[in-house]
């Protein structure tokens, strides 16, 4: 292993590709919680209800019908497909980016992978799928969102250097 040229560090035991699938679920979960929680208190900082991105998510099954201002069953299934999206992404990330990597490092791949994303379904899915979410997406408290999902992937090697024990699904 190169430690110095490529910004590695050697990890205490070799991880599974099992072990790095859960490590980047576990981080997924954190992004997926923290992403939603940015989203809902940027929604009512803007006047519109903490449940307008789930709800707008929602869309894509339940089309304009899902467009709600309460917390209901779409917006469960819009939340379903957030996590569904975000966990996608970090074990795609998991898989191209060696845990070994130095934390900043990896957390800087995580914010580009992160942007890239966020273009790639701003770009081609959500205009599609369901447009009244392209429109939205244009805020850039959605955009900053997939900043935090970036950084909280990207730290997906801290889950798994961690020991068994503490880890969340241990």
């Amino acid at each position: 292993m190169l430690t110095l040229a490529c910004g590695m560090i050697p990890l205490p035991s070799h991880p599974t590709r099992l072990d790095r699938t859960l490590a980047a679920a576990q981080s997924a979960c954190v992004a997926a919680i923290s992403m939603l929680l940015w989203d809902g208190l940027s929604s009512r900082v803007s006047s519109h209800s903490f449940w307008t991105v789930p709800n707008l998510m929602a869309g894509v099954f339940y089309g304009p019908a899902s467009l709600r201002p309460d917390f209901g069953f779409f917006t469960l299934s819009g939340i379903a497909l957030h996590v569904l999206i975000c966990t996608l992404f970090a074990i795609i990330f998991a898989a191209l980016v060696p845990p070994s990597l130095r934390l900043l490092t990896a957390v800087l791949l995580g914010i580009l992978a992160a942007t890239s994303w966020f273009y790639l379904w701003d770009g081609f899915f959500w205009r599609k799928s369901f447009s009244p979410f392209a429109l939205y997406s244009k805020r850039p408290s959605i955009f900053f969102s997939f900043v935090l999902l970036g950084i909280c992937v990207g730290l997906y090697s801290v889950f798994v250097r961690s020991e068994r024990g503490r880890q969340f699904s241990g």
